[in-house]
C-alpha cells in the first residue's frame, strides 16, 4: 500500500510504496496564519499540468483545495510559506505522482523526530550546500557517485536544488 506522511515540525513527507520505507523529501508547509491541516486525508484529484503557480504536479488531499505539489520557488522548500498545501521541489513531485494511486492516504501530523531512513545502512542526513555536486558530496563522503545516486533515487543528478535532503550510506561491515 502506498501512503505519504508529513510531518510539519519537521518539514518533512514520508512517501511509503507497496508498505515499505521508500525516501524522505523536505518540503514547505502551510504559514502559521494558514496551517496545513492535521489528520488523515485521501488523494483524491491528481493534475499533471496545474496552474504554474503549482508547480509541476498537483495532487488534492482535502475538498477546501489542501493538496501536495511542485513549486517554482524552490528556495522556500524547509520554510512555512504556503497557504496550506505541502509544496516539494517539481522533481520530488514528479518523482512520486505517478507512484500515487488515486485514494493514497496522506497523513499530516506534528512531531519533532528523527528522519526516517532504511535500515540496513548506518547514515548520516547531509543538506545540500550551493555549489555541491554529486560528485564533490561523494567525495567528501568517501563514497561512489553511483552509490548516493541509487540511495537518495536522485533523478537529475546533474540538478541539485540546496537545501534539498541526502542519506549519506555509511555501509555497515558484515
Amino acid at each position: 500500500m502506498t501512503k505519504i506522511e508529513v510531518n510539519r515540525a519537521t518539514k518533512t513527507l514520508v512517501f511509503y510504496l507497496q508498505g515499505q520505507y521508500h525516501k524522505t523529501y523536505p518540503v514547505a508547509v502551510g504559514k502559521p496564519e494558514t496551517p496545513t491541516p492535521l489528520g488523515e486525508f485521501k488523494v483524491y484529484e491528481k493534475n499533471p499540468k496545474p496552474h504554474p503557480g503549482l508547480g509541476t504536479r498537483w495532487m488534492a488531499f482535502t475538498y477546501q483545495r489542501h493538496g501536495i505539489h511542485g513549486t517554482f520557488n524552490p528556495w522556500t522548500i524547509g520554510t512555512a510559506a504556503t497557504a496550506g498545501c505541502v509544496r516539494l521541489y517539481n522533481e520530488d513531485v514528479e518523482e512520486i505522482y505517478p507512484l500515487t494511486p488515486i485514494g493514497t492516504p496522506v497523513i499530516i501530523f506534528e512531531k519533532e523526530e528523527e528522519v526516517k531512513i532504511p535500515q540496513h545502512y548506518d547514515k548520516e542526513i547531509y543538506f545540500v550546500r550551493p555549489g555541491d555536486t554529486v560528485e564533490k558530496i561523494a567525495k567528501r563522503f568517501n563514497i561512489t557517485a553511483k552509490q548516493l545516486i541509487e540511495i537518495n533515487k536522485i533523478k537529475y543528478p546533474s540538478y541539485l536544488h540546496p537545501g534539498k535532503m541526502l542519506v549519506i550510506p555509511r555501509f555497515k561491515a558484515g
